[in-house]
């Protein structure tokens, strides 16, 4: 008899190793399928003894070994895969298994015996005189096609392959779409769409082609074991899909990081606008540049800012509107042509904005010009609150109280206003009763389903309106004749320390789609975003947000981890202490969640702010997060979930 220690594969707090015995010895490295209270759960063996080697402590065990179930084949990722997940367990604060179940696709440890094994040894070079290349890449998307197309070319004259990594379906169909002409035979596209059959039939003609290739895919098959992959390009880097939004809360560009140290093979990051974090580490000199960063917002010729304080009615007075009579006449002239049309706005519920009915003000925050947002009874904590309604900026945290004037003109008379999808649908309906509207944001179209039938629906009557947030991005690959943001004030509004950028990137796209025109629906036209968004250029406004960072001790400066506990009021009172005296060297920040009650439970946050050398990305063996914070971490009931690297805060 044999006694395997294996790494359970699946979700959720567990324990690191778990032991079974079998009767047969078992390679290490073997897949197998093991009894976990009343399931089965697949794992991984990595240490094979027999048990009349370890007599003592099999007797002495507290508990009793179970048999492993059944034996599946050969590990289908290679060493280094492995390496990174097991350097990721300490920084996501979970442990191997979570992460290879967060990262590799389960369709391919179910059919084992359908997968091709790789003819080639992978051979991970320790030496450390080897240094990695990292090279940003911040360009139109048109030039960083042309630059890929060449970079392609090269790499199969040295039989080397490629992976690029994006982050949705959608941008996999597009980058395959841009670069498979003539070399049709050596793209391969991966994406949790795909069918079964298709990813298997995928999976084994990368491994069986003996010419190199270019495998197009999200981040889940960062696993796939072709080893001649000397060059990953991590494409449309700031894409918040690249963060996962369940236990561990993985970043796929921190794991591809990671990855691609062990493996000592080219790291690119291209975007048309890169995260703050990754342009200030090239300014820091960590990595080079394929050419020199562009800041220019591209067509920007093309759009119109509109001032919604001048707006007025048929008397000529000044009065409140959702679309402005030039974003109405725009839309007129579309859908008298047959023409599409795509209305952006935030979604129900977000964020409103308040102004001043007298003299039309937008109330900003006194810190950083940022719109101000009031919070009501819905974002109170599980404690009785002396002051039921706050204002508070999103960008700063600066509280107010609602007792306050308009600052330009001293009126008491102000109003809020949330302008969201729902509001814009219905106003829109109202003014083309006799056009098709279609809508589409996380309420209207919950699930992926519902979104492409709307979406299709949307292309397949040209003519038509669509009313959406964000989520309109991922689905939309025909371009729109004419757009408009309906309230840039709202997105402001939005609780995320990265909302300067996220604008950026909203008006990039919104551009990238459209063909005519882009309108700026807003009622604070002298925002400094949207004069440097005007002239194009925005690298001072990429500046102005890094020194804000740095004030505020947000990313790149500090390393920020989020705890969130959901339970009673009573549990939630109990939680804030505990974390008040786990963590207090680290000064915690604890604060109810943007939506603080759900089902009954309370939600509250907790932000902690650290430096870099105390949790570093572990790209070498020397960077290890602090070995005390971890722990205390990890000592945290499965009420508290942990998020290393949060894309927001509330």
């Amino acid at each position: 008899m044999y006694i395997a220690t294996v790494i359970p594969f699946q979700k959720g707090p567990q324990k690191e190793y778990l032991s079974y015995f079998s009767p047969n010895e078992i390679p290490v490295g073997t897949i197998v399928s093991i009894p976990v209270r009343k399931k089965e759960v697949d794992a991984i063996v990595i240490n094979i003894e027999k048990a009349t080697d370890i007599k003592s402590e099999i007797k002495n065990a507290d508990f009793q070994l179970r048999k492993i179930s059944q034996i599946k084949g050969d590990s289908p990722f290679n060493k280094s895969f492995f390496i990174a997940c097991q350097k990721m367990k300490n920084y996501t604060v979970s442990n191997t298994g979570t992460i290879i179940k967060a990262m590799f696709p389960t369709v391919f440890i179910e059919n084992i015996s359908k997968l091709e094994k790789t003819k080639q040894v992978e051979q991970i070079d320790i030496s450390e005189n080897i240094r990695q290349e990292k090279l940003i890449f911040q360009a139109t998307k048109a030039d960083r096609l042309a630059f890929y197309r060449t970079l392609i070319r090269e790499a199969f004259a040295k039989k080397e392959s490629i992976f690029i990594c994006v982050p949705t379906r959608y941008d996999a169909d597009n980058f395959q779409k841009e670069l498979y002409k003539g070399i049709e035979q050596y793209v391969f596209t991966f994406h949790s769409d795909l069918t079964k059959k298709s990813l298997i039939e995928n999976y084994n003609a990368c491994l069986l082609e003996t010419h190199p290739i270019v495998i197009i895919g999200t981040g889940m098959f960062l696993s796939i074991p072709r080893n001649d992959i000397k060059t990953i390009i991590l494409e449309n880097e700031s894409s918040e899909a690249y963060k996962q939004i369940s236990r561990p809360y993985l970043d796929i560009r921190s794991f591809t990081e990671v990855l691609s140290s062990i493996q000592k093979i080219k790291l690119i990051f291209g975007d048309t606008l890169l995260r703050p974090e990754t342009l200030y580490r090239h300014d820091q000199g960590e990595f080079g540049e394929v050419s020199s960063p562009i800041y220019r917002i591209s067509q920007a010729e093309n759009e119109e800012i509109i001032d919604m304080k001048e707006e007025t009615d048929e008397r000529g007075k000044k009065t409140f509107k959702i679309i402005a009579t030039k974003t109405k006449e725009m839309i007129d002239d579309a859908i008298g042509q047959g023409k599409s049309v795509f209305l952006f706005s935030t979604r129900r519920g977000l964020a409103p904005i308040t102004v001043c009915n007298d003299c039309g003000s937008t109330l900003l925050c006194p810190s950083c010009q940022t719109p101000i947002v009031l919070y009501g009874s819905k974002q109170l904590t599980a404690n009785k609150s002396t002051s039921p309604r706050i204002f508070m900026c999103n960008k700063c945290g600066r509280k107010q109280d609602t007792e306050i004037s308009c600052p330009t003109c001293s009126s008491w008379n102000l109003n809020p206003l949330g302008i969201g999808t729902d509001k814009v649908y219905e106003e829109v309906k109202n003014l083309y009763p006799k056009t098709k509207i279609f809508q589409i944001d996380k309420e209207t179209t919950p699930t992926q389903k519902d979104a492409r039938e709307t979406i299709m629906a949307f292309n397949r009557n040209p003519g038509s309106i669509l009313v959406g947030t964000e989520m309109a991005f991922y689905y939309l690959r025909d371009e729109v004749y004419v757009s408009a943001i309906i309230s840039l004030d709202g997105l402001f509004s939005i609780p995320n320390f990265n909302i300067t950028q996220k604008i950026l990137h909203i008006i990039e796209k919104l551009h990238n789609i459209t063909t005519k025109k882009l309108i700026i629906q807003t009622r604070n036209r002298d925002n400094k975003i949207l004069e440097n968004i005007k002239n194009g250029n925005v690298l001072s406004l990429c500046r102005e947000d890094l020194a804000e960072r740095k004030s505020f001790g947000y990313p790149p400066f500090k390393r920020l981890i989020k705890i969130t506990f959901e339970g009673s009021a009573r549990d939630t009172e109990k939680a804030r202490n505990f974390i008040e005296e786990l963590l207090g060297i680290y000064d915690p920040q604890i604060f109810s969640a943007f939506v603080s009650k759900v089902r009954g439970q309370y939600i509250t946050n907790t932000v902690i702010k650290i430096d870099h050398d105390i949790w570093p990305l572990p790209t070498d063996d020397k960077k290890q997060v602090n070995e005390i914070l971890r722990r205390n971490l990890a000592q945290l009931s499965p009420n508290f979930s942990i998020n290393v690297d949060p894309e927001d805060l509330l």
